[in-house]
């Protein structure tokens, strides 16, 4: 019975080691296969979350690298062009209208390089918190979205950074493949737990191993020792439901 517990997830389990002979042996060597079990399961946990930890802060630190740098160089380099264009004479019209393209160009670089920027890591998160952050990603969505939200402290950052990927694909699967009207997002932290919660009114049929995505999103969950859900059934719409341990709060 207690081989059967340990198989079935419960390292926890022990037996009495009260045996004599080959029985006692056995007892004893069964509990110390499944201490070193138990061990081996918190260690990967511990160099999952540390794996997630240290990606996550190389991605703000590039994210910062472009807005402060590679950014703010292309701002700069618009605004002297518009001046310049300022200074074109009027009978130059053909020089005018390619410093103008020149300007245009800056700015769709400065546009494209924000969003890319927002994909590495969105500076919102790390400025203002969950709230704002999920406010945005909802402005953002091409399907309309119906925000609950109830995180009035800021969250360790893994938790936010979880939260928020996690949203962000949940929100991107439905504008692709869902065929939504309308979608539904609830965070909550209590009890020291996050509560989220991702409904859509769209076709179902989602799977979390079906090319959806949301397998990073998974591995990023469990790593800080959160459950992941979903639940699909075909033309009734999609729920992703993801508790997070927040720790204290």
């Amino acid at each position: 019975a207690t081989a059967g517990r340990l198989a079935g997830g419960d390292l926890a389990a022990r037996v009495p080691g009260r045996g004599v002979g080959e029985i006692g042996l056995l007892q004893r060597s069964f509990n110390t296969m499944a201490a070193t079990l138990a061990h081996n399961r918190e260690e990967l946990a511990a160099s999952r979350s540390r794996i997630v930890t240290a990606a996550d802060q190389a991605r703000r630190r590039i994210e910062r690298n472009l807005h402060d740098g590679i950014q703010q160089r292309l701002v700069s380099l618009a605004l002297e062009v518009r001046t310049a264009q300022t200074a074109v004479p009027q009978e130059r019209t053909e020089l005018g209208e390619q410093l103008n393209r020149l300007a245009d160009g800056l700015g769709e670089a400065v546009d494209d390089l924000r969003e890319i920027s927002r994909g590495i890591h969105p500076a919102i998160l790390s400025r203002a918190g969950l709230g704002p952050a999920l406010k945005a990603l909802a402005r953002r969505s091409p399907v309309p979205v119906e925000l609950d939200l109830n995180v009035p402290t800021r969250l360790p950052e893994p938790v936010e950074v979880a939260a928020y990927y996690v949203v962000s694909e949940a929100l991107a699967n439905t504008a692709k493949h869902a065929r939504a009207t309308l979608a539904t997002v609830q965070a909550e932290a209590r009890d020291g737990v996050l509560h989220l919660e991702v409904r859509d009114d769209g076709a179902g049929g989602a799977t979390a191993g079906g090319g959806s995505g949301l397998v990073g999103v998974t591995d990023r969950v469990e790593a800080l020792g959160g459950t992941m859900t979903i639940t699909s059934p075909p033309a009734q719409g999609t729920t992703l439901v993801v508790d997070l341990p927040v720790g204290g709060q």
